[in-house]
């Protein structure tokens, strides 16, 4: 399942003796191996052999999304116990502020012949005991990208087209980053083996526009045209002989990477060669680089600290680096999304680019994070001037536009008063919460595009990269027609990707999106900030709700199979199954939801009633999140009777600056309700260090947004993330499908474009 790189690196993990703790208890493995002094867990759901899940916290297994060696290792300790595990190594510390492990030196000896080619690999490091093992386990997965496989305990290529394949091209690549030691008989095989290298050229014309050339050569008199190449790679097998006798090869996937990123550009061929727009020039020198081995020149310096203004002493070193790379885009008319991970202060970097561009600017954001801007931006820049465009008079203020320096305004408005902005131009537009613009075809969107700006940014801390279907509307905002037509954006990414493809259009993809692209993890440059514990509590359901729940569930199964039965229409089955959810949530929640009276007992009521005795015992703050209302009056009405004091914030709030101050200020309050549609962004909650979300939301995501509310710079301590789950319900379905399904749902903001990627079966599976 986790393939040989894995096994291998796990094997040496076991044999080290790094594996503190294992068991397997079908269907689950798991355990917990040391690394750096501390432990961590790791294991396997394994409820199939194609259905695995890996429950190790690892960079592996959180964001490459692979089975990692850490779980594969627990499982080794299983089959094979050690009886004397070895110490681990002694371990070099590092500074705090160090960003990564040392990178290994990478040593790789091959030996054989055009038949079969043998390497093998060892790693090394300038300090004793150190180690690296997720840059390991990523030379081992790109050995196994190149074809090799085990042979008797070493990587084997073993077809003639696959090792000649791999001298001419993927050779020279490792030449440039390893220690590569060729043995005398490969060397005596392929001497008469060449490369058709590729050769590019890219310049500014005299009308802004930008000159594209490439042509190929193999050896010293070979010269190929990129048409002569095509009918070389449509007519072989991608390799001639040269007059000299030498045999030269071609690589296919190169030229078809090379046409395809051509394509992405849409250029203009002449002469020869190809006509650009400036917009494609980081994407096309960030390709070439990658192809050629060569420094990638877009990744130069930034602007000078001292183009920032009064706020420059005031932020972090990384607030600093992203404040400069909104400004530099600005002032070259480009755009830029910052996608910061939630709580690394989007809004104070961009008040900073703002400060030192000193061009009128516009934001446009939620409704109920207008106040939130205003108030940052008199807190952080008093000398600032700031106009607020709301209320009914808000049509006197758009004369007094030019002499601010930056008007604020919400979606809402904006839709109604496109008319009035189209007589201004903004130095900078700025999208903050930009899911609200992700379907094109909305007022919403329709009104952004429409804005006139010398640049153009977005805010939000959702990883976009997860979001293909709404990533088109957000560019085509940014830098208009940079991502081609919707359907050309579909058929090349969205669509394989969503269906599985990965490779080389994920890393082409990302490499279309990185010049525009600013993203920061907080365990990556936060260092200070504290740990977040995440719990699943799970929640046995009250006799009445069992009875209720089963009663629910029954009739949604029968309603379900006598309209499919009837042959009703998909999108009439759908609603009806989405009904019967919602009301299985409910039965979830508290009965009196669905109308039950008062008295009835809720067990997910009973299990809160219990964390928050604690929590506050404890000294504790917490903020309490469900998507119901209805649910946080039952859950306020409990409060009152318990004595307890709380905040409340949801849709209906008018003062949610002075409700957010006072729980931030007022200690006496331990509890603050949350409707998740209405918290879950554009709130920083560090009074609280416990977060409870009642009920589960389709969206990982949106549950990782509202917990970020307490989790973010400044709070001083660890963070407590809480779920509760009725048992052997629903809400145990979801949190399967979240995990099933993840690739799809993360990135999405809401339920109606989470539910909108699950079919007809998911939905139906989720009802039981």
């Amino acid at each position: 399942m986790a393939g040989w790189p894995v096994v291998k690196q796990a094997r040496a993990l076991h044999e080290a003796g790094r594996i503190i703790e294992a068991r397997y208890e079908p269907p689950v493995l798991r355990g917990r191996y040391s690394e750096g002094g501390k432990q961590f867990p790791a294991g396997l759901r394994m409820r199939n052999p194609i259905d695995v899940e890996n429950l190790c916290p690892c960079r592996d297994s959180r964001v490459r999304g692979i089975i990692c060696a850490h779980s594969v290792a627990v499982g080794l300790e299983v089959l094979h116990p050690r009886k004397a595990a070895k110490p681990e190594p002694a371990r070099v510390e590092r500074p705090a502020s160090a960003p990564t492990a040392e990178a290994p030196k990478v040593q790789v000896k091959l030996e054989g012949s055009l038949r079969h080619l043998e390497a093998e690999i060892s790693f090394s490091y300038s300090q004793p005991g150190v180690s690296n093992p997720a840059a390991e386990a990523q030379v081992l997965t790109e050995m196994l990208g190149a074809g090799f496989q085990e042979y008797k305990g070493k990587a084997a290529l073993q077809s003639e087209e696959q090792i000649v394949q791999f001298f001419a091209n993927t050779l020279p690549q490792w030449k440039g980053r390893w220690q590569v030691e060729e043995g005398e008989r490969f060397q005596h095989v392929t001497k008469d083996i060449v490369r058709i290298e590729p050769h590019f050229a890219l310049k500014e014309r005299g009308d802004g526009w930008l000159d594209f050339h490439v042509h190929y050569t193999a050896g010293k008199n070979a010269v190929f045209s990129p048409t002569d190449l095509r009918n070389l790679l449509q007519t072989s097998k991608g390799s001639v002989k040269l007059g000299d006798g030498r045999i030269a090869v071609a690589d296919a996937g190169l030229e078809a990477e090379i046409e395809q990123v051509l394509r992405d550009c849409d250029p203009k061929q002449e002469r020869g060669g190809y006509r650009l727009s400036p917009l494609h020039r980081a994407y096309m020198e960030a390709s070439v680089a990658e192809w050629t081995g060569r420094a990638n020149p877009q990744a130069s310096q930034l602007l000078p600290e001292s183009e920032l203004g009064s706020l420059r002493n005031t932020l972090r070193p990384y607030q600093r680096e992203g404040a400069l790379w909104l400004l530099q885009r600005a002032r070259s008319g480009l755009g830029g999304l910052l996608a910061d991970e939630m709580g690394l202060g989007k809004t104070v970097q961009t008040l900073a680019m703002l400060e030192s561009l000193r061009s009128p600017a516009l934001v446009v954001c939620p409704s109920s994070l207008v106040w939130n801007w205003k108030r940052e931006a008199a807190h952080f820049l008093p000398g600032l001037k700031v106009l607020t465009l709301d209320g009914p008079q808000r049509v006197q203020l758009f004369p007094k536009i030019p002499q601010h320096d930056l008007a604020i305004t919400s979606y809402a408005l904006l839709r109604r008063d496109i008319e009035m902005f189209r007589d201004y131009e903004f130095g900078a537009v700025i999208l903050d919460e930009a899911q609200h613009i992700k379907n094109p075809e909305s007022q919403n969107a329709k009104s952004a595009y429409a804005l006139r700006s010398k640049s153009r940014f977005i805010l939000t801390g959702t990883p976009i990269e997860n979001s293909l279907r709404d990533l088109w509307s957000l560019y085509e905002f940014l830098l208009p027609g940079y991502l081609g037509k919707r359907q050309d954006f579909k058929d090349t990414y969205e669509t394989p990707l969503l269906n599985g493809a990965a490779g080389s259009a994920w890393e082409r993809l990302n490499r279309r999106l990185r010049p525009y692209l600013l993203r920061r993890r907080k365990q990556e440059i936060l260092t200070e900030l504290p740990d977040k514990i995440e719990q699943v509590i799970e929640v046995e359901l009250s006799d009445q709700q069992k009875t209720a729940y089963t009663q629910l569930q029954q009739a949604a199964r029968s309603q379900v199979d006598a309209m499919k039965d009837a042959g009703s229409s998909a999108g009439a089955t759908r609603m009806r199954v989405l009904t019967a959810l919602l009301r299985l949530r409910q039965a979830c929640c508290d009965l009196r939801l669905l109308g039950a009276p008062d008295g009835t007992e809720s067990g997910k009521l009973n299990a809160l009633r219990e964390l928050l005795s604690e929590a506050i015992d404890g000294g504790h703050r917490v903020l309490v999140f469900s998507q119901f209302t209805s649910m946080l009056d039952l859950i306020g009405e409990n409060l009152n009777e318990a004595g307890i004091s709380f905040c409340r914030l949801d849709g209906s709030t008018k003062d949610r600056e002075g409700v957010v101050q006072r729980f931030q200020t007022d200690a006496g309050i331990p509890v603050f309700l949350i409707s998740l549609k209405a918290g879950g962004v554009g709130l920083n909650l560090t009074a609280a260090d416990t977060v409870i979300h009642f009920d589960p939301w389709w969206n990982p995501a949106v549950e990782a947004q509202a917990t970020d509310r307490a989790h973010r710079i400044g709070q001083k301590n660890v963070v407590t993330s809480i779920k509760l789950i009725a048992r052997d319900t629903v809400e145990e379905r979801v949190l399967r499908m979240q995990q099933k399904k993840r690739e799809l749902l993360e990135g999405t903001v809401d339920a109606d474009t989470a539910l909108e990627r699950l079919d007809t079966e998911d939905l139906r599976e989720l009802v039981g």
